[in-house]
Protein backbone atom coordinates (compact mmCIF):
# COMPACT_ATOMS: atom_id res chain seq x y z
CA UNK A 1 0.00 0.00 0.00
CA UNK A 2 1.33 3.38 -0.98
CA UNK A 3 0.47 6.35 1.25
CA UNK A 4 -0.06 9.86 -0.05
CA UNK A 5 -0.35 12.87 2.31
CA UNK A 6 -3.46 15.08 2.27
CA UNK A 7 -4.01 18.57 3.54
CA UNK A 8 -5.98 17.21 6.50
CA UNK A 9 -3.07 14.94 7.46
CA UNK A 10 -5.09 11.89 6.57
CA UNK A 11 -3.58 8.95 4.73
CA UNK A 12 -4.67 8.30 1.16
CA UNK A 13 -3.99 4.62 0.83
CA UNK A 14 -5.38 2.27 -1.72
CA UNK A 15 -7.06 -0.27 0.51
CA UNK A 16 -6.55 -3.83 -0.66
CA UNK A 17 -9.64 -5.50 -2.09
CA UNK A 18 -9.68 -8.19 0.58
CA UNK A 19 -10.02 -5.51 3.28
CA UNK A 20 -12.68 -3.64 1.31
CA UNK A 21 -14.75 -6.83 1.01
CA UNK A 22 -14.42 -7.65 4.71
CA UNK A 23 -15.47 -4.13 5.76
CA UNK A 24 -18.48 -4.23 3.43
CA UNK A 25 -19.47 -7.65 4.75
CA UNK A 26 -19.45 -6.21 8.29
CA UNK A 27 -21.79 -3.39 7.18
CA UNK A 28 -24.40 -5.96 6.06
CA UNK A 29 -25.65 -3.69 3.26
CA UNK A 30 -29.25 -4.06 2.15
CA UNK A 31 -31.20 -2.76 -0.82
CA UNK A 32 -32.16 0.88 -0.29
CA UNK A 33 -29.21 1.73 1.98
CA UNK A 34 -27.27 4.96 1.57
CA UNK A 35 -23.56 4.32 2.06
CA UNK A 36 -21.22 7.25 2.75
CA UNK A 37 -17.43 7.11 2.54
CA UNK A 38 -15.69 10.12 4.09
CA UNK A 39 -12.38 10.44 2.30
CA UNK A 40 -13.42 8.03 -0.44
CA UNK A 41 -10.14 8.05 -2.34
CA UNK A 42 -10.49 6.30 -5.71
CA UNK A 43 -14.05 5.12 -4.84
CA UNK A 44 -13.12 1.45 -4.64
CA UNK A 45 -15.24 0.93 -1.47
CA UNK A 46 -18.29 2.48 -3.12
CA UNK A 47 -17.89 0.60 -6.40
CA UNK A 48 -17.53 -2.72 -4.58
CA UNK A 49 -20.56 -1.93 -2.40
CA UNK A 50 -22.85 -1.50 -5.42
CA UNK A 51 -22.17 -5.13 -6.32
CA UNK A 52 -23.55 -6.32 -2.98
CA UNK A 53 -26.90 -4.53 -2.84
CA UNK A 54 -29.05 -2.00 -4.68
CA UNK A 55 -27.78 1.03 -2.78
CA UNK A 56 -26.91 4.69 -3.29
CA UNK A 57 -23.36 5.75 -2.50
CA UNK A 58 -21.91 9.13 -1.63
CA UNK A 59 -18.20 9.78 -1.34
CA UNK A 60 -16.48 12.88 -0.01
CA UNK A 61 -12.98 13.66 -1.19
CA UNK A 62 -10.68 16.70 -1.51
CA UNK A 63 -7.45 15.26 -2.90
CA UNK A 64 -7.30 16.13 -6.64
CA UNK A 65 -5.59 12.87 -7.70
CA UNK A 66 -8.13 10.84 -5.76
CA UNK A 67 -11.06 12.82 -7.21
CA UNK A 68 -9.76 12.22 -10.71
CA UNK A 69 -9.31 8.49 -10.04
CA UNK A 70 -12.74 8.19 -8.40
CA UNK A 71 -14.50 9.90 -11.31
CA UNK A 72 -12.73 7.71 -13.86
CA UNK A 73 -13.34 4.49 -11.91
CA UNK A 74 -17.04 5.27 -11.46
CA UNK A 75 -17.46 6.12 -15.14
CA UNK A 76 -15.54 2.99 -16.21
CA UNK A 77 -17.81 0.89 -13.99
CA UNK A 78 -20.95 2.55 -15.42
CA UNK A 79 -22.09 3.58 -11.94
CA UNK A 80 -22.51 7.36 -12.24
CA UNK A 81 -26.24 6.92 -11.52
CA UNK A 82 -25.54 5.18 -8.19
CA UNK A 83 -22.38 6.86 -6.89
CA UNK A 84 -21.98 10.57 -6.22
CA UNK A 85 -18.61 12.07 -5.38
CA UNK A 86 -18.64 15.42 -3.59
CA UNK A 87 -15.54 17.58 -3.48
CA UNK A 88 -15.83 18.74 0.11
CA UNK A 89 -14.01 18.42 3.41
CA UNK A 90 -15.54 15.45 5.25
CA UNK A 91 -15.99 17.62 8.34
CA UNK A 92 -18.63 19.53 6.33
CA UNK A 93 -20.33 16.46 4.85
CA UNK A 94 -24.10 16.05 4.96
CA UNK A 95 -24.69 12.82 6.87
CA UNK A 96 -28.45 13.14 7.38
CA UNK A 97 -29.41 10.52 4.77
CA UNK A 98 -26.71 7.96 5.53
CA UNK A 99 -27.47 4.66 7.19
CA UNK A 100 -24.05 3.10 6.58
CA UNK A 101 -20.54 4.59 6.77
CA UNK A 102 -17.27 3.03 5.70
CA UNK A 103 -14.23 4.91 7.00
CA UNK A 104 -10.48 4.86 6.93
CA UNK A 105 -9.44 7.92 8.92
CA UNK A 106 -6.92 8.42 11.69
CA UNK A 107 -8.01 8.50 15.32
CA UNK A 108 -7.35 12.26 15.31
CA UNK A 109 -9.89 12.89 12.53
CA UNK A 110 -12.33 10.36 13.93
CA UNK A 111 -12.17 12.30 17.21
CA UNK A 112 -12.97 15.52 15.36
CA UNK A 113 -15.87 13.76 13.62
CA UNK A 114 -17.26 12.09 16.74
CA UNK A 115 -19.72 14.83 17.69
CA UNK A 116 -20.84 15.29 14.09
CA UNK A 117 -21.52 11.57 13.78
CA UNK A 118 -23.52 11.55 17.03
CA UNK A 119 -25.55 14.62 16.09
CA UNK A 120 -26.21 14.03 12.40
CA UNK A 121 -26.44 10.31 11.79
CA UNK A 122 -29.86 8.67 12.11
CA UNK A 123 -30.24 6.08 14.86
CA UNK A 124 -29.31 2.64 13.61
CA UNK A 125 -26.64 3.87 11.21
CA UNK A 126 -23.87 1.27 10.88
CA UNK A 127 -20.23 2.36 10.81
CA UNK A 128 -17.12 0.32 10.05
CA UNK A 129 -13.62 1.75 10.50
CA UNK A 130 -10.31 -0.01 10.20
CA UNK A 131 -7.08 0.38 12.09
CA UNK A 132 -8.45 3.31 14.12
CA UNK A 133 -11.36 3.41 16.58
CA UNK A 134 -13.65 6.39 17.21
CA UNK A 135 -12.50 8.08 20.44
CA UNK A 136 -15.17 8.06 23.13
CA UNK A 137 -17.28 5.42 21.36
CA UNK A 138 -17.63 1.76 22.26
CA UNK A 139 -17.48 -0.57 19.29
CA UNK A 140 -20.08 -3.33 19.13
CA UNK A 141 -17.42 -5.56 17.59
CA UNK A 142 -13.65 -5.39 17.32
CA UNK A 143 -12.30 -7.84 14.78
CA UNK A 144 -8.69 -8.67 13.98
CA UNK A 145 -8.21 -9.65 10.36
CA UNK A 146 -5.11 -11.01 8.66
CA UNK A 147 -4.90 -10.54 4.91
CA UNK A 148 -3.45 -13.12 2.52
CA UNK A 149 -0.30 -10.98 2.42
CA UNK A 150 -0.07 -11.40 6.23
CA UNK A 151 -0.94 -7.78 7.01
CA UNK A 152 -2.93 -7.44 10.22
CA UNK A 153 -5.93 -5.09 10.31
CA UNK A 154 -8.40 -4.30 13.07
CA UNK A 155 -12.01 -3.48 12.21
CA UNK A 156 -14.30 -1.54 14.51
CA UNK A 157 -18.05 -1.93 14.04
CA UNK A 158 -20.46 0.65 15.51
CA UNK A 159 -24.17 1.31 15.46
CA UNK A 160 -25.51 4.78 16.25
CA UNK A 161 -27.78 4.61 19.30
Amino acid sequence: MKTFPTRLDEPFEKTIDEVVQEKLKLLALQDGDVLVDLGCGDARNLIAATKLADIQCIGYEILPKALEAATKNIEDAGLADRIEIIEKDFLRADLSNANALILYLTRNSLGKLSGKLENELPKGTRIVTHDFDIPGWTAEKVIDFQSKEAFLFTFYVYCVQ
